[in-house]
């Protein structure tokens, strides 16, 4: 007797990229207090939680400096701020 054991994957709804930017950089604005001055990259795949790692770039002008914040957006578009950079003139 054969048993025959089907295995489905799970589809998770994934956040698409033009929003995963946008919310990337609205959190790096917040953060930050600065505005955005390049648009948001998608750098890659985090793997140890399957989200999108999204860079934001934002210049504050009281610092006059420029920063690179790193996000990790989930399936339902919310970020969440993992790192940024020292400010660079």
């Amino acid at each position: 007797m054969a048993l025959c054991l089907s295995v489905s994957n799970l589809t998770f709804a994934e956040c698409n990229d033009f929003d995963a930017k946008m919310a990337s950089d609205e959190s790096a604005e917040k953060l930050m207090g600065g505005k955005v001055f390049k648009r948001a990259l998608i750098l890659k795949r985090h793997l140890p939680s399957k989200r999108k790692e999204v860079a934001s770039y934002v210049y504050v002008k009281a610092d006059g400096l420029y920063y690179t914040v790193y996000a990790l957006i989930n399936s339902k578009c919310k970020a969440e701020i993992i790192k940024r950079t020292n400010g660079k003139h």
